[in-house]
């Protein structure tokens, strides 16, 4: 009889992490099709620029630090993809080098390689970017093509005049303003506006943020897309689905309560869960198992944290998203939830029992 002699773990689940990676990008292709419709072929240079920038970067990386690579794991190729979706349309190829450098080396290979790494590669690289070309990154070009139309129409009017004769251009606001920043501007003043009354104005804009016919980063516009894809990872197991399902209630809860308190001041729930990138943090980035708790009581700490923190800061915050650093702080307390929440090992309630109670007749 042959023994074959092998370090645990003696059972080995039948996921990898090329498997893993694969679906990801696998629930991604929707949107990365949707927004090379929107913005045309440069966008699709981007992604390419961003695959091969992180997986050259990833080589070089572990040949200076004498590691094997292991680029067929996918998981360079999918940082290259998320920071692409993270970026505005009009982003140069130079700034995406720049970023896929930063999250490669600095945010992945300085920590270890893969499984070691505490915050997420690909906004960690978008954070880079922000900080260094912070004009080119606050500048959305419109769309090129709009493939299910943006009409008066569609919204009802042209224009609308709300408060003290302020007027809005309907239709050009969603192909050259963010959803976000236009409310974030829209809001600045408080305006005497009812609950009813906002929540006509925000209707007017649901259908096409659900489509994707707005402005924003590549990746983010179209919410129909984003969670199809992450409906998929959900059923085929690939992430947690306490994370969005956390973010997404923290947020209504404290939108809700803060637009109680204060109509006319901030969006309505339904405008922050379809505007800007939180399909997109929420399903794909916040998600990362490397950088995310494990244990069921930890994801719904680490989910509400960071669905508070976007909501928070959007509320009361001068930019008008925080999708990327709400997610890096969620990533940045991840080990001390980790430390919180740590199940007691066997025995270990016990031994502190007996430990006391020897202490306190030594005492004696």
């Amino acid at each position: 009889m042959r023994f074959n002699l092998e370090s645990s773990p003696h059972f080995k689940a039948s996921d990898s992490v090329p498997k893993i990676m694969g679906r990801v990008i696998i629930a991604l292709i929707p949107a990365i099709v949707y927004s090379i419709m929107l913005y045309g072929a440069y966008v699709l240079a981007l992604y390419i620029t961003g695959i091969v920038s992180c997986v050259v970067f990833e080589i070089l990386a572990k040949t200076l630090r004498k590691r094997p690579h292991h680029v067929e794991d996918l998981s360079a190729v999918l940082t290259g993809i998320l920071l692409v979706m993270t970026v505005p349309a009009n982003t140069s190829i130079h700034m995406i080098i720049i970023g896929s450098g930063v999250a490669i080396i600095f945010a992945k290979e300085v920590f270890g390689g893969l499984g070691y790494n505490v915050f997420n590669p690909a906004l960690v690289g978008r954070a880079f970017l922000q900080a260094a070309f912070t004009a080119q990154m606050t500048i959305f070009p419109p769309l090129k093509n709009v493939p299910f139309g943006i009409k008066g129409s569609d919204i009802g009017a042209d224009t609308l005049t709300i408060g003290a004769g302020k007027t809005i251009d309907l239709v050009n606001v969603l192909t050259q303003s963010t959803p976000l920043a236009l409310m974030k501007q829209t809001y600045a003043g408080k305006l005497p506006l009812g609950l009813m009354e906002q929540i006509t104005l925000e209707s007017k804009y649901y259908l096409q943020m659900f489509i994707g016919n707005t402005t924003g980063t590549i990746g983010e516009t179209s919410f129909l897309l984003l969670l199809i894809g992450g409906i998929f990872l959900i059923i085929t197991k690939t992430i947690n689905w306490r994370i969005p399902f956390g973010m997404t209630l923290s947020l209504i809860v404290i939108n809700t309560i803060g637009l109680l308190a204060n109509p006319g001041a901030y969006t309505t729930p339904i405008y922050g869960l379809l505007g800007g990138g939180f399909a997109l943090g929420a399903l794909f980035m916040a998600t990362d198992m490397v950088s995310s708790p494990s244990s069921p009581k930890g994801v719904w700490i680490y989910a509400i944290t960071v669905g508070s923190a976007v909501t928070l800061l959007r509320m009361f915050g001068t930019s008008n998203e925080y999708m990327l650093y709400s997610i890096l702080i969620g990533n940045m307390i991840t080990p001390l939830i980790v430390i919180l929440v740590r199940p007691k090992a066997l025995g270990e309630t016990e031994a502190k029992v007996l430990l006391k109670t020897q202490k306190t007749e030594g005492a004696k």
